[in-house]
Order: structure tokens, then C-alpha cells, then sequence
């Protein structure tokens, strides 16, 4: 299950995007995030043979200047806003602490909302104006949500209907606008997604996808892409913490394509990282599960990292798994006290990370700890945000 290479090596595409299901490998449509088959998750092939990109350099607006890997189809459908760019620096102090000969920190607080996740909407929006999707329904826990919601300010012609766990609901960082609805539910993040799915269903408005819209992964692919160029030399291994994966997901698609492309020598090794509190994936994966069980389930998270606060990751963690057992990487647990330390630290040199960023760091200091990380290892360490200052947030909510 799940490896590009073989994907690409099966099914390259002569001309334009070819949509297929990363279980069951069925070609779909554009529009669909599962597979009508099986209900994977659909993803988007390019015809490398005939792709180009341009350096980091030669254009402000990443959607261009990595456009033959996006699943754009025109030129006018592309919508930029004003994400992307974010620097990739080299962090010695953070090499010698970990023992490797180099630690690079890309740094995705610095887009417009302190979040990676303006990447999605940016690449959602250009999807979704190919396909004629003009309203649409979402969950979040505050970051794509807060994403989005920028978007509807930036992209006029859009309606947009946010569903966010009442937990989460002090996260939300936008004010009432006219394009968005904003919905509350009783419950987890798991619970809130199904009740926005039959909500999108019944009211017949497109559901967003979450997960398994491909346009996430493809935009957020964008960043690690960036990152490959900036570097030096690729990576031994690249880190991120995950809820659902996805962005490391698209991290590991985007190293596929580089090294068919011959700008990327070889893949590296992709550690997806949860903080202890809440580590579903890492206690199926220390079990050898290919699949989550009912053990691995948390009913209530609770932990630092709130963004990613999923206790029941049963529909992504297939993915994960296989990226890591492909690349030769892991699932990693951060220790609770680690992801203190690893946000003081990143905030002494310098970075406004979050806790979720910091459990990224922190799972690559255990991994170091272990003794899983050679002194010649190369490390790209993703920061997916930073803590937004408080603004004002939505005032008027439908309950649910």
C-alpha cells in the first residue's frame, strides 16, 4: 500500500493528471476525494517525463513556480494568497544538541496566519475553481479553519461553512464575515467531521475532505518542496507532527517527484511525530498493527499540542504507516516534558513555535536520545505554526 515510486513506475501519466486511489489504484474524477470504489484516498500523478519547476528564486508565487505538480489544469484557476516562501534555516546549536552534523528548521509560522495550513487553502481554492465548487463545508480545530476563513477575505465568489468541536472554538481566529458560517458541535474532532460530513451531505454543499482532499496534501507538499531546494544537500530525514499526516504525506510525494525529476538524490527518511498524551498512530505502529485497534483509541485527548489533538487517526494511519515502513522511517512519541523543553529552546533561537510544532522537535530529540540517529544525519525539521495573537473571534454561531 502507498508507495510512490511504484505508483508513478505503474501508472505515469503520458499528458495532464491522472487521478487514482492509493489503495486499489481505480482511476476517479477529479471531483472525488475516495475512491467510488473502495474508498481510499484518491491522489493526482503529472506527467514528469514533461514537468518543470523553477528554483526557489525564480517566482514569488509558489502555486507557479511548482505548477506542473499541482493538479491545476489553467493558468486563471491558480489562486495565490500570499503564502509560501517561508525560510529554511540551519540551526547549529540545535545539530550539536542532537548529536547530527545538521539540523535545518523550515519555518511555516511566518505565512499570513501563522499556520502551514494557508497552503491548503490556497491550493483548495485553485482545485476547487477547476472543478466549479463554489461552496463548501469544512472541520477543523483552528488552524485550517483560521486558514480558510483568510481565504474567503482574500477570494470573493466562494461561501464557505466552518464545523469546529466546542472545545476548540477558542482557536477560531477570524472575525464574522459575510461569506463564512461558522457551526458548533458538542464532542471530539473525530465526532465533529462526521457530524459536518452529513451536514454537507443532507444540505447537498460539497464536503471540503479533510485528509482526503487531495488539493491539502498537494499544497501543503509545497513546503517541503521548498525546503529540498533551500537545503544544501536533501535530507536524512525530514519531521513533522501529525494529526490526520497529511502534510508529511505530501512531503514524501514531493521527494518522489524530485528524485524522478533527478533534482532530488535520494528519499529520505519520514518520522511522523504525536505527543505521548495522544499518540494512537505510535501505539499501532510500536504494536506492528497495520491497522488501528480499539486499544489504540483515545476517547478524550487532552495533551499540549492541541492542533493535534486526533485520538482516532483509523482512516489516515494506513498511509502513515506505509510512508514510514517505505522510507525507512518511524512513528515517534514525543515525551510530554520534551515538547516543553523543545518549544523553549526553538523560542530562545529565535522561532514563535507552537506546541504542535515543538513536539516535532521533541520526537526528533528522543529519536537522538535513543541512539536512532547516525552522527551524519541531515535533518529537516517542519514547524508547522506558531501561537496566533488573539483576535477577534467569530461571534455568532449555529449550534449542533
Amino acid at each position: 500500500m502507498l508507495d510512490y515510486q511504484k505508483l508513478y513506475a505503474n501508472h505515469l501519466p503520458a499528458a495532464g493528471p491522472l487521478y487514482l486511489c492509493l489503495d486499489c489504484e481505480t482511476e476517479a474524477d477529479a471531483r472525488a476525494n475516495r475512491c467510488p470504489a473502495c474508498k481510499g484516498a484518491i491522489d493526482v500523478l503529472y506527467p514528469l517525463d514533461h514537468a518543470r519547476i523553477g528554483a526557489f528564486d525564480t517566482d514569488p508565487n509558489p502555486l507557479r513556480r511548482y505548477r506542473d505538480l499541482l493538479p491545476v489544469t489553467s493558468e486563471e484557476h491558480l489562486t495565490w494568497l500570499g503564502e509560501g516562501n517561508s525560510p529554511c534555516t540551519s540551526v547549529a546549536p540545535l545539530a550539536r544538541l542532537l548529536g547530527v552534523r545538521s539540523v535545518h528548521i523550515k519555518d511555516e509560522s511566518r505565512n499570513p496566519t501563522k499556520s502551514t495550513k494557508d497552503r491548503i487553502a490556497s491550493a483548495t481554492l485553485s482545485r476547487f475553481k477547476g472543478i466549479g465548487v463554489r461552496e463548501f463545508v469544512m472541520a477543523s480545530t483552528g488552524n485550517s479553519s483560521t486558514a480558510y476563513a483568510n481565504a474567503m477575505r482574500l477570494a470573493p465568489g466562494f461561501r464557505l461553512h466552518i464545523f469546529v468541536g466546542q472545545q476548540f472554538a477558542y482557536r477560531l481566529s477570524y472575525a464574522d464575515h459575510p461569506q463564512i458560517t461558522t457551526h458548533t458541535v458538542a464532542g471530539s474532532f473525530v465526532g465533529t467531521g462526521d457530524t459536518a460530513m452529513d451536514w454537507a451531505r443532507d444540505n447537498g454543499i460539497f464536503w471540503e475532505g479533510g485528509f482526503f482532499n487531495y488539493a491539502r496534501r498537494e499544497g501543503l507538499k509545497m513546503s517541503y518542496i521548498e525546503a529540498y531546494q533551500q537545503m544544501p544537500a536533501a535530507p536524512s530525514h525530514v519531521f513533522q507532527a501529525i494529526s490526520s499526516g497529511m502534510g508529511l504525506l505530501g512531503g514524501y510525494k514531493g521527494a518522489v517527484e524530485l528524485n524522478h525529476l533527478g533534482l532530488m538524490e535520494n528519499l529520505p527518511a519520514f518520522v511522523g511525530v504525536q505527543q505521548e498524551s495522544c499518540a494512537p498512530m505510535i501505539s499501532a505502529w510500536d504494536a506492528g498493527r497495520a491497522t488501528i485497534a480499539r486499544e489504540d483509541i483515545i476517547d478524550n485527548p487532552d495533551g499540549l499540542a492541541h492542533a493535534i489533538l486526533r485520538g482516532d487517526p483509523t482512516n489516515t494511519y494506513p498511509y502513515m504507516r506505509a510512508m514510514a515502513a517505505n522510507t525507512g522511517g518511524a512513528l515517534v512519541a514525543a515525551r510530554m516534558d520534551d515538547v516543553r523543553m523543545a518549544k523553549g529552546l526553538l523560542n530562545s533561537l529565535g522561532f514563535e513555535a507552537c506546541y504542535a510544532a515543538s513536539a516535532c522537535l521533541a520526537g526528533a530529540m528522543r529519536m537522538a536520545q535513543e541512539g536512532s540517529l547516525a552522527p551524519d544525519s541531515d535533518l529537516l525539521i517542519v514547524l508547522t505554526g506558531a501561537e496566533r495573537p488573539l483576535v477577534p473571534n467569530p461571534s455568532k454561531f449555529t449550534a449542533h
